[in-house]
């Protein structure tokens, strides 16, 4: 029974499987990120960019957010604010460079795409030396 599940046929349980190009099901999950209507309209609307680096950096925020128990959680990177629901890897909306308020958030975190130097400090500024 198991063995169907898998997908080996009970006759040819020593031959060898099959291998797919296609991504595990676990890989697809991980790098999907899924925006709502909502969010594509305020993309389209506001003229947000949506490069591979702030893609990369939603991926990665959403792992992090994700082991730290985050549900419903702000993603702020490079001045660009996404609300995302954690669990179903969604961005509900985003805003960018506007006084706003957040509500019925659990959790954010601040990210930059632009690297920082071994300088910097905290918050990218130079450290002084003395």
């Amino acid at each position: 029974m198991i063995e169907r599940v898998r997908g080996v046929a009970e006759g040819s349980r020593n031959s060898s499987p099959q291998r797919s190009s296609a991504l595990p099901f676990e890989r697809v999950l991980e790098q999907e990120i899924t925006f709502s209507a909502h969010a594509r309209r305020r993309l389209e609307e506001r003229a947000i960019p949506l490069s591979r680096e702030v893609r990369e950096k939603l991926q990665e925020g959403l792992r992090t957010l994700e082991a730290k128990g985050g549900r419903t959680s702000l993603i702020v990177v490079d001045g660009v604010a996404f609300v995302v629901n954690v669990p179903e890897r969604t961005v509900i909306t985003c805003v960018e460079n506007e006084n706003r308020v957040f509500t019925h958030i659990d959790s954010a975190l601040f990210m930059s795409t632009a690297g920082r130097s071994a300088e910097s400090g905290a918050c990218g500024r130079e450290v002084q030396k003395p």
